[in-house]
């Protein structure tokens, strides 16, 4: 059976209003991208795109990002989506440029409310060079708070039925629209995981769906040393959620273990293992799970330019830089991976150019990435 395979897209790569108020007209998260320098030798920095610094929300270069992805084997996108109490940020990607591209149903799409706060990154505050989190913003007031209320989850249910879901090519199981959040302690924190449950499902049931189809993220938490939550599954199948993924775990905690002490670095091959030890420990729980392939790890971009190495990495937040993701080492985690028993799997990510997760072509390995990609599904799907 053919195996859906997502795509984290993150919508960074735009001029956005709320980034003109705090940086300037036409600021996007590129201009992160244009301004590293690489921290030691063979370091893959600055990453250039091959389609240059272009505008996401020009519903052209959409169409073009849809076509490669589509063409690549990638079944669909999973928006990170952003939303506070009202407040849209980082929107146009999706609804200005996705939802009107002449050719979206080649793709599937869905959400990930990415529920967590806003900040501004050390690299643009240089008196803030610490990280906060696993957002990897500066540790300092954030712009934007994430806020959850039963108001307002109905309010966010609603225009999800409205705008996304009745799209016919929004992901769905069994008739029920996916719908992913991305930091689910932040969101019980305000609302009880039963009445979550119940405002989405009874929205939905409103707009004719049979109810919502739940995944919850369980990775970048800070439960174990590979920052992955599988000990939260058996409360999240006890409330009713119907599935769990682990976005963006399998980075090993102990850095004086697994970094290169001549240099800020770790190996791949970590993550490698790690991940398939997050697999495994996920798929014993019993339930509906979607295996995560993390492409690597380079938040560089994002980090204080006055900083130099050697720091102190937990006092400032910062990850070690992942070296050797090679194309063929990605494509080995995806083969792992789709070895599993599940619907779909997801990778970490499409675009995330300052993180050092994307797929999108660039000056230091071409398309490789997207080819070998490519070839596993095509052997997969024979």
């Amino acid at each position: 059976m053919k195996k859906e395979v997502f795509a984290i897209y993150f919508p960074s790569w735009h001029p956005d209003k709320h980034y003109e108020k705090w940086y300037g007209k036409g600021f996007s998260e590129w201009e992160l991208v244009k301004t590293t320098k690489p921290l030691f030798k063979n370091h893959k920095q600055p990453r250039v795109p091959a389609w240059g610094y272009f505008d996401e929300s020009d519903p052209e270069m959409m169409k073009r990002q849809i076509d490669l992805a589509a063409d690549s084997g990638i079944t669909g996108f999973i928006f990170d989506w952003y939303w506070y109490n009202g407040v849209e940020f980082l929107e146009k990607p999706l609804n200005e440029a996705f939802l009107n591209a002449p050719n979206r149903n080649r793709l599937k799409f869905a959400i990930m409310w990415a529920n967590h706060d806003w900040g501004i990154w050390p690299a643009l505050d240089n008196g803030a060079k610490g990280m906060n989190g696993n957002e990897n913003q500066a540790s300092c007031e954030p712009f934007l708070k994430a806020f959850h209320s039963e108001e307002d989850l109905r309010t966010v249910m609603e225009y999800s039925c409205e705008k996304y879901f009745k799209c016919e090519n929004y992901w769905k199981i069994d008739g029920k629209p996916v719908y992913s959040f991305y930091n689910c302690n932040r969101l019980f924190q305000d609302i009880e995981p039963a009445d979550v449950l119940k405002i989405c499902n009874e929205v939905a049931r409103k707009h004719g769906f049979p109810g919502i189809y739940t995944m919850m993220n369980i990775g970048c938490c800070n439960d174990n040393e590979y920052f992955c939550g599988w000990g939260r599954i058996p409360k999240m199948r006890e409330a009713g959620f119907d599935s769990v993924f682990a976005y963006n775990s399998g980075v090993k905690s102990d850095y004086e273990q697994c970094v290169n002490p001549g240099e800020p670095t770790i190996d791949y091959s970590i993550m490698m293992r790690n991940q398939r030890h997050c697999y495994e420990q996920i798929a014993k729980m019993g339930m509906p799970f979607f295996p995560s392939v993390t492409l690597g790890l380079d938040v560089s971009p994002r980090w204080s330019r006055e900083v130099k190495y050697p720091w102190d990495y937990e006092k400032l937040g910062y990850y070690p830089i992942m070296v050797n993701n090679t194309p063929d080492r990605i494509a080995e985690l995806l083969r792992d991976a789709l070895s599993f028993d599940t619907e779909a799997v997801i990778i970490n990510a499409w675009n995330e150019w300052t993180e050092g997760m994307f797929l999108l072509p660039d000056n230091f390995d071409g398309s490789e990435r997207l080819d070998k990609i490519k070839e596993v599904l095509e052997i997969y799907n024979q």
